[in-house]
């Protein structure tokens, strides 16, 4: 026997041992394409060897432990192209094809760093006639079950990589399935640090775990390349201190996170400071993503915006809580001042828990179908949840539509914020803990100045508090008396008792409730004449429940069913509780209950 041919041949095979370790989750399609094309599927047959013997060896089949993978044929389906499985296997780089073992206790660092490193080497010029620029990422990277431990910084993107590169795909077999442990030995590291070279990537099916909040999990620094990366189906777990934190002077922007899960302890989800960050930071999406933590600070923008959260639960767990939406600077660039938040559900268990503080000077801000009230039975009504600050500036456009709102909302100005217009409105909302805008609503003039006249005016329709009784309104425009610029408009409200009617004789009043500084202008009270047989005198007024009521209007007809019609003009001040309460009485004489009678009252404010 020739001893080299025998030697080239032993070099070339694969022990089944080794071509079963590289054929991995991803590969085990493959190999069963390989093995039924060469006969495998027959054994079931009994027209062939078992598949064991033909996968494992026999004394007639040593399939996989005599055959190098470049050596055994594949085919797809009849009548395409025939490869070899080692191409087939190649589509798909493993973790572990680089030494990782994934028991949550050995040292993985290195075998990422490789399969990084190898990512970078395989980038190509792109071969599109005419294309300039980014060069093509060529790896998906698989990350199979299992346990990884990562000790070393930048193991996952490093800095040292800057050449501008479109494509890449780290993914594992889901979520748990899949974990990746960072435990660092320095602090204020990253495990991803993107240096102005990956865009239009992806990470997927991945657990992270740190165990520490001095652990970071990703800096994107982007002069102008970072751009449109997705993460999906990911699970932060243990402590973090920043999971995001962009940085640069350009892009960095159109990034979407789908079903991402933040637990335990986590900083902030995303930053963007101000000293390294930058306006062109935009277009940041949130699809059903959970930021359930004991404390920390979702999004905390300091520049850039143009941000989406679409649904999703949002819980602060711990004491010391956080704030979910951190909207700060008061000057920004066109275009990058606009956050929606819709269909989410918030869970502020504790007094440090808050909503948003924002501090923009322009743009829009708006709460659409989102629900805060869970942590009610939690929570005292005094406590604050909301803060807007006018830094002598205009606040964005604000709206709140179709929530329900808990704790109180803080609107705060100051000495020259009367020079600007704000547009503030809360529409067919239910406020959760208060009965009326006036306990609902701070006013906070910082610093202690003194031109209120830079209080905004907020505009209340069709909003209602929970536990108000039927006839009370929150129908206003709160704060327009002290603003420099107050907008209102009229708002007429309708009384009548429940079965549609007048009072009379035998029920005799009506109570009703208009918002605390409201002003009434006019008081209608009307009825055709046939609307009751009764012919005797009707008396109704309409008054306050003060201990000395205000009679704002009253008629006495002579006749109650020829009709009556009253039109009172006044200017009432509706300034105290007492002075909101209002009732529509009926005299002793009325002894018949009107239903076709009116009484309408209109007020501004």
């Amino acid at each position: 026997m020739d001893k080299n041919k025998d030697s080239e041949e032993k070099d070339k095979r694969m022990s089944r041992r080794e071509v079963l370790t590289a054929i991995g989750m991803t590969g085990a399609a493959a190999m069963t394409g390989v093995l039924l094309n060469n006969g495998v599927a027959n054994a079931l047959t009994g027209n062939q060897p078992s598949v064991t013997d033909s996968v494992y060896g026999s004394t007639n089949a040593q399939l996989l432990s005599t055959v190098d993978a470049d050596d055994v044929s594949f085919l797809q389906a009849a009548g395409l192209t025939t490869r070899t499985a080692g191409d087939k296997l190649r589509e798909w780089v493993s973790i572990k094809d680089f030494g990782a073992v994934g028991n949550g206790t050995t040292d993985d660092s290195a075998a990422f760093q490789a399969a990084i490193a190898y990512a970078e080497s395989k980038a190509v010029t792109n071969p599109a006639p005419g294309s300039t620029g980014s060069k093509l990422g060529r790896v998906s990277l698989f990350l199979p079950p299992g346990s990884y431990l990562i000790t070393q910084p930048e193991s996952l993107l490093r800095s040292s990589y800057t050449t501008s590169t479109v494509g890449l795909h780290i993914q594992g077999a889901g979520s748990g399935i899949t974990q990746v442990i960072y435990s660092p030995s320095a602090t204020g590291t990253y495990l991803a640090n993107n240096n102005n070279a990956w865009q239009f990537c992806s990470i997927s099916d991945i657990e992270f775990y740190s165990t520490s909040t001095s652990n970071h999990f990703m800096r994107s620094y982007s002069t102008g390349q970072p751009q449109s990366w997705t993460f999906e189906r990911i699970r932060f777990r243990g402590s973090w201190g920043y999971t995001f934190h962009l940085e640069g002077t350009d892009t960095n922007s159109e990034m979407n996170w789908r079903e991402v899960d933040w637990a335990g302890t986590c900083t902030k989800g995303v930053y963007v400071p101000s000293a390294g960050g930058s306006d062109q930071f935009l277009n940041y999406n949130f699809y059903s993503c959970n930021f359930e933590v004991q404390e920390g600070d979702f999004l905390h923008f300091e520049k850039g915006g143009n941000i989406t959260v679409w649904g999703g639960s949002y819980i602060h767990i711990g004491a010391n809580a956080g704030t979910f939406f951190k909207l700060l600077g008061a000057t920004h660039s066109y275009g990058v001042e606009r956050f929606l938040c819709i269909g989410s559900r918030m869970e502020h268990r504790n007094a440090n828990s808050k909503l948003i503080y924002c501090e923009w000077s322009a743009g829009i801000v708006s709460f659409v179908n989102v629900d805060t009230s869970s942590s009610v039975p939690l929570r005292a009504a005094t406590e604050l949840v909301a803060t807007f600050y006018s830094n002598n500036t205009k606040m964005p456009i604000i709206k709140f539509d179709n929530c329900r709102l808990l704790g109180k909302h803080e609107y705060m100005y100051r000495v020259n914020s009367f020079q600007y217009p704000h547009n503030i409105v809360y529409e067919n909302c239910e406020i959760n803990q208060h009965t009326s805008p006036s306990d609902f609503i701070v006013f906070t003039a910082e610093g202690g100045n003194t031109n209120a006249g830079g209080t905004p005016t907020i505009h209340f329709t069709n909003t209602r508090g929970q536990g108000d009784p039927s006839r009370k309104s929150w129908e206003c425009d709160y704060g327009f008396q002290k603003s420099s610029f107050g907008i209102t408009k009229r708002t007429a409200i309708s009384v009548k008792r429940a079965d549609g009617k007048f009072p009379y004789s035998a029920s005799t009043t009506i109570g009703f409730y208009v918002p605390v500084n409201a002003r009434i202008v006019n008081i209608f009270l009307q009825s055709p004449a046939g609307a009751v047989t009764s012919t005797g005198a009707a008396t109704f007024t309409v008054q306050t429940t003060e201990a000395t009521p205000s009679v704002l209007a009253t008629l006495t007809a002579a006749n109650h069913s020829q009709g009556f019609l009253l039109k009172q003009d006044l200017y009432f001040r509706c300034d105290t509780a007492e002075r909101c309460s209002l009732q529509l009485v009926a005299g002793s004489n009325v002894t018949q209950a009107n239903p076709e009678a009116e009484c309408i009252v209109e007020y501004i404010g």
